[in-house]
């Protein structure tokens, strides 16, 4: 639960930095502090946009945040505790595409072939 709130918490200020470096006027941006807010928002969503921009993330190193949204743009529900459970059983054999292991242990909790298909969509090793 504890991981969870941390998720959303960080989800939420990562969206608030977004948000607040999107209202800086013009004039923000062309300034050494503006910009430094601008990158400094885009990196906090950089995650988020290498998971939509190729579709997969690394089951080893994508963060928390990276795996719920990949799950999430694939179309996987209930994508935190998916992201929770595939970060418990890391690390995975980087010589196994097909993360056998993260099969069998996901295979525990009886996800349906269509969500076990959607997540392994979006990872790799």
């Amino acid at each position: 639960m504890r991981r969870s709130l941390r998720i959303l918490l960080a989800a939420g200020l990562a969206a608030a930095a977004l948000t607040f470096a999107a209202c800086g006027s013009d004039d923000d941006t062309s300034s050494p502090a503006g910009t430094a807010a601008t990158t400094a928002a885009a990196t906090t969503a950089t995650g988020a946009d290498t998971a939509a921009a190729t579709g997969t993330v690394s089951a080893n190193t994508a963060s928390a945040g990276e795996l719920i949204a990949a799950l999430e743009a694939n179309g996987v529900t209930n994508a935190d505790k998916w992201a929770r459970e595939i970060e418990e059983y890391r690390p995975y054999d980087a010589s196994d595409p097909q993360l056998t292991h993260l099969q069998d242990e996901l295979a525990k909790y009886n996800p349906d072939p269509a969500t076990l298909a959607a997540i392994l969509e979006v990872l790799t090793p």
